[in-house]
């Protein structure tokens, strides 16, 4: 894999500028949910176009309503894959808010603390498994097209495990790049909007490589009609 072409790969389109533009409008429109599918449905384009070895130009904001169904696809593929540590949050919350009024003596306070700690260790440890996964569930949607395809969690186990050190290093420089991202608030605030946008682009890029290295000799990812999936 080429870990530097992720960053600087968007620049070598003539029209980058425009394109990005728009990317960031959206973005900031991202702040009223609007324009949060149409930011991820075209990072999903972009982990096609990077995994078939198109990605000597971004993809033409244009068939807006295609991206907008496959962004909210993967808006709700996450919130799904999310809702049991929300649920968990939520009802530990409401146990623990009770169990504070019940409790007045030292004993109590002991066994809430201990219950508030494993009971927030649980949610942050079911969030950074989410965070790991996905890459891999971006990557498995946007190559199947297929909703129910993203939960097949042995397909997920063998995206990541094709080259786990190469995952890793998705996983690093996503973050890394999404770090550099929040730099961009220091450019008159809307600066964030556009190094936000470029996030996305890098990581899209970094996961359609992951999939053209590794995963393009494997069985098509691609789901026909009555086929299983992967």
């Amino acid at each position: 894999m080429d870990y530097g072409k992720p960053f600087t790969f968007m620049f070598e389109d003539r029209d980058w500028v425009a394109k990005i533009l728009i990317g960031a409008l959206f973005v900031f429109l991202s702040i009223f949910l609007v324009g949060i599918p149409f930011v991820l449905g075209y990072g999903i384009e972009v982990i096609r176009r990077v995994a078939a070895g198109r990605d000597e130009v971004l993809p033409a904001w244009d068939d807006l309503g295609d991206k907008f169904v496959q962004g909210l696809i993967l808006l709700v593929i996450g919130f799904i894959f999310s809702l049991p540590g929300l649920l968990l949050s939520g009802c530990s919350s409401l146990f623990l808010r009770s169990l504070a009024d019940a409790t007045r003596n030292d004993a109590g306070s002991a066994f809430f603390a201990l219950v508030i700690f494993f009971a927030n260790a649980l949610v942050a440890l079911y969030s950074l498994i989410i965070s790991l996964l996905t890459p891999a569930i971006a990557i498995r949607y946007a190559m199947t097209r297929d909703f129910g395809a993203a939960f097949n969690l042995s397909a997920l186990w063998r995206i990541i495990n094709a080259n786990l050190g190469a995952y890793i290093l998705v996983l690093i420089l996503s973050w890394v790049a999404s770090v550099i991202a929040g730099l961009g608030v220091i450019v008159c605030v809307i600066g964030v909007f556009f190094t936000a946008f470029w996030s996305v682009l890098v990581t899209a890029h970094l996961s359609g490589q992951y999939y053209r290295n590794f995963l393009s000799g494997t069985p098509p990812m691609t789901v026909e009609p009555g086929a299983p999936a992967f």
